[in-house]
């Protein structure tokens, strides 16, 4: 049902937008460009030295599980050179299709086309009326291994969209990639060398970051809904058992059963922000909370 409604409502927005088009006479900005989250902003910015407007779909603060973007949104995104796309977030489950029909001339990277995906129930509706996005993770921005393989991409569709840019571009994909590389190896030492290989989380956030550095994640939330009691007690047992050490929390989500286990089960909890904009601070604050939290 949500679906059916989501297409409803984009065939409105694109209806009011055409229409706020013809009568224009103009369609299109050279500098604007459109991405899902605040993180692609980050590369955007550092690959173009900020020369481009960036509209971003899932603003600080929401939840991009079940964020609708507002018609201003659609309409700057109407004005868009490009769109790069996660893949597989809530909104674009029901609109990365048919974003096309808001500009025929609009050219679109879709990042999840390019990496290897993880199954899982992730991207919903909490309130248990959207379906997952085709039963895959989204976040794959939060591993820098994957970053590795997708920086190159957006390098390209920068470069195809705005030529003019070139120099600058290249010459800032060679400084950020070596910057996420660094990332990556530290990441990697320390992953390599933690006493513990276990945490909690809310919300399965670090899934492709928990695969590419074999650590073991273990999800509070099931299929987007709260813990049943039986569940609930099984996790309070499991983190006594296997002595973990933390519980990673997100501000934008319900998390009063992740307070209960960490006050049953006498463990810490964590705020992470995986939407944060600057995508190299963030991941090296997760790699200092690892070498805290998962070391004696």
């Amino acid at each position: 049902m949500q679906k059916i409604i989501h297409a409803t409502q984009l065939l409105a927005i694109v209806a009011v937008i055409t229409l706020a088009a013809s009568c224009s006479g103009a369609r299109g900005s050279d500098n604007t460009i459109t991405v899902s989250i605040l993180p692609q902003k980050y590369f955007v910015d550092v690959l173009s030295d900020s020369a481009l407007k960036v509209n971003v779909m899932v603003p600080p603060g929401a939840s991009h599980s079940t964020y609708s973007p507002t018609t201003r949104q659609f309409k700057d995104l109407s004005d868009s050179r490009l769109y790069i796309g996660i893949g597989h977030l809530g909104y674009e489950t029901a609109w990365l299709d048919r974003l096309g029909e808001l500009n025929k001339d609009m050219k679109l990277l879709n990042l999840s086309d390019y990496t290897e995906l993880i199954a899982g129930d992730c991207d919903h509706d909490h309130e248990g009326e959207d379906e997952h996005a085709h039963g895959i993770d989204p976040h794959i921005w939060l591993s820098p291994k994957v970053i590795t393989e997708l920086l190159p991409l957006m390098r390209d569709a920068l470069i195809e969209s705005y030529p003019e840019l070139k120099a600058t571009i290249e010459a800032n994909y060679s400084k950020l990639m070596a910057q996420i590389e660094e990332t990556d190896a530290a990441m990697q030492a320390t992953c390599e060398n933690l006493s513990y290989r276990s945490f909690m989380i809310f919300h399965p956030a670090l899934t492709y970051l928990a695969r590419d550095y074999d650590l073991d994640q273990r999800v509070i939330e099931v299929d987007g809904k709260e813990p049943s009691p039986a569940y609930l007690a099984s996790l309070i047992e499991s983190a006594k058992q296997d002595s973990i050490k933390v519980i990673f929390i997100q501000q934008e989500y319900d998390v009063r059963n992740a307070r209960t286990i960490a006050k049953e089960a006498g463990i810490d909890l964590v705020v992470i922000d995986p939407m944060k904009y600057d995508w190299v601070e963030n991941i090296n604050e997760l790699n200092s909370i690892f070498q805290k939290y998962l070391n004696e």
